[in-house]
């Protein structure tokens, strides 16, 4: 139990921690920025390239062109965090169970909105793409909201000289 010099000093230091820094509201969208990425750059027209090419294969629901832009171990984590940890797996799961469980308009809906909200280079061969798209595959969890917001982050490393998906994470937005 604590001693009164220890409230004490606990109500004085806490002051001190207080910071006006504020997240955003779940749904909120910062500006655009690119960080490590020089504007102009063959990088980051590279990295443009590879975001088309995923919006295509995605919004096609062409499996095959979308697992061509990820790694052999690849890691895929959904908004229920289920996991793939290979590019077979992640491929027989969009094929078999994603795909057929929605029609195809809900995929061209996502790819078409689609947005990037930054762009991070971590070093030459590596980078994170942020995206999120708002979409009705499955109802939003916000009330009052029909589509579903959902975040994406991309880990991408160069393999011979092609931009590839090594991680995922999906997350949605959430009351």
């Amino acid at each position: 139990m604590p001693n009164t010099f220890s409230m004490i000093a606990l109500a004085i230091a806490l002051p001190m921690l207080a910071t006006e820094a504020q997240a955003q509201e779940r749904r909120q969208i910062p500006a655009y920025r690119e960080i490590g990425v020089e504007a102009g750059s063959d990088q980051r027209q590279a990295l443009l390239d590879f975001l088309r090419s995923y919006r295509d294969a995605w919004s096609e629901e062409n499996t095959d062109a979308f697992i061509a832009l990820h790694t052999d171990d690849t890691e895929w984590i959904n908004a229920y965090a289920r996991m793939f940890t290979d590019a077979p797996s992640l491929a027989d799961f969009l094929e078999n169970r994603l795909f057929p469980a929605f029609g195809p308009g809900v995929s061209r809906t996502e790819a078409e909105n689609m947005e990037l909200i930054s762009m991070r280079a971590l070093g030459d061969d590596t980078a994170v793409l942020h995206l999120y798209t708002d979409g009705n595959r499955g109802p939003s969890a916000v009330a009052g909201r029909e589509l579903r917001r959902t975040h994406f982050h991309l880990v991408l490393v160069r393999q011979s000289g092609q931009w590839k998906v090594a991680h995922t994470a999906i997350m949605d937005a959430r009351d």
